[in-house]
């Protein structure tokens, strides 16, 4: 397994892994190295191999030289495991596409190349650097995101709004599956009592964010909007995650303008069974994000994961989300505080006649739980074991 992510920190690639521990393979992981050092060796039963590389945010060329540092140095690494102990597949997540073509010494001993999209390429490039989808930099990703996916012996995804995206662009629907993030299979998790204890959560209504923090995460139309609810409400807003610090202390700053300092606690990365356990105290299921073509594809886990908690979900009205959610949640216009806010009030004060759209939530989601992913995955690597995968 390759994969351009801190292995410890990326949930669907150990996920994937130690499943396949668990069904009996033998699994390598080549993955980045932390800033704060190596991983241990074994971890899950998986053998992992960090390559020499940290990474950071950056304009386009920090990008391009990460990616293909990444590519070189994990080609490396795998040309090297291959050559000791033949490897049957090779699992490949993006981004970047093109490091498919790491797999290449693999393919040529008759083994199988799995490509795993997290996201869109070209979506992610007229995302970040609002860049037109006619731009040469799409057009180039489009192109790298094809060559990728027809040079794989079978494409997975992290949802079917991903899918439809590769299928317009021309792939056969036969050589791409979703395989979404569930929202279980966490390992243990705190009880609620003690993580609101050990972190000093507030009494009373609580929206609740645990994940990444970055602009495109939207938590300025949040705040602006908990800041239009009556004071009376008592909203707090618990956020949890990493993400820059000059932009952490931005929004720190923005809440204090706001007037609502004293009522958002940020309490910093956490674990995945801690954030389950935080959500878990949330009064409901919030989720922001920005619009743009990247999150019109998108399928927030958290979404499922608040669903499965039975939260009532208010939630952008973005393409995919909408088109698989339907009227299992409340849905407010992306960057827009006060049609946020509306519908945080409605939640709030019709938490009682919501369990209509729970239940439909709830079922929704209950389709991406592991249990109902893992049998799509293993069934994939049993369709490319040896050599004889097409």
């Amino acid at each position: 397994m390759v994969a351009y992510t801190e292995y410890l920190r990326d949930p669907r690639v150990r996920r994937e892994a130690e499943s396949l521990v668990e069904a009996g393979y033998l699994v390598h992981a080549i993955a980045l190295r932390p800033r704060d050092g190596r991983s241990p060796a074994h971890v899950g039963g998986v053998h992992l191999h960090e390559v020499p590389l940290s990474v950071r945010r950056g304009g386009k060329l920090r990008y391009a030289y990460q990616y293909l540092m990444f590519f070189l140095l994990s080609t490396i690494v795998l040309a090297r495991l291959h050559s000791r102990r033949p490897f049957d597949l090779v699992h490949v997540h993006s981004l970047p596409d093109f490091q498919a073509f790491c797999g290449l010494p693999v393919r040529m001993t008759g083994g199988a190349v799995l490509l795993d999209l997290h996201e869109a390429m070209p979506e992610i490039l007229a995302s970040r650097f609002r860049i037109p989808a006619s731009s040469v930099w799409v057009r180039l990703a489009a192109f790298l995101e094809r060559v990728s996916c027809e040079f794989a012996n079978h494409v997975i995804v992290a949802n079917d709004g991903i899918r439809a995206a590769l299928l317009a662009r021309g792939l056969n629907a036969d050589h791409v599956t979703a395989v979404y993030n569930p929202g279980d299979g966490a390992g243990p998790i705190p009880k609620p009592e003690e993580i609101a204890r050990a972190l000093r959560v507030p009494q009373g209504p609580l929206i609740v964010h645990a994940g990444g923090i970055n602009p495109e995460r939207d938590l300025e139309t949040l705040f602006r909007a908990v800041a239009q609810l009556p004071a009376v409400s008592g909203v707090n807003v618990i956020v949890a995650g990493d993400g820059d610090p000059s932009y952490v202390r931005e929004l720190g700053q923005l809440a204090d303008r706001l007037g609502i300092g004293s009522r958002v606690l940020f309490v910093g990365n956490v674990s995945r069974e801690e954030a389950l356990s935080l959500m878990s105290l949330a009064t409901i299921g919030v989720v922001t994000l920005k619009a743009n073509p990247l999150t019109e594809l998108a399928w927030p886990s958290r979404i499922t994961e608040f669903a499965r908690l039975r939260k009532p979900l208010v939630v952008p009205r973005l393409r995919f989300v909408s088109e698989t959610l339907a009227d299992g949640a409340r849905y407010y216009r992306p960057g827009d505080a006060d049609s946020l806010a509306a519908e945080l009030h409605s939640a709030l004060v019709g938490l009682g006649s919501m369990e209509s759209s729970l239940a439909k939530a709830d079922a929704i989601c209950s389709r991406f739980e592991w249990s109902r992913m893992r049998p799509v995955l293993m069934s994939i690597y049993k369709a490319l074991e040896g050599p004889s995968a097409s």
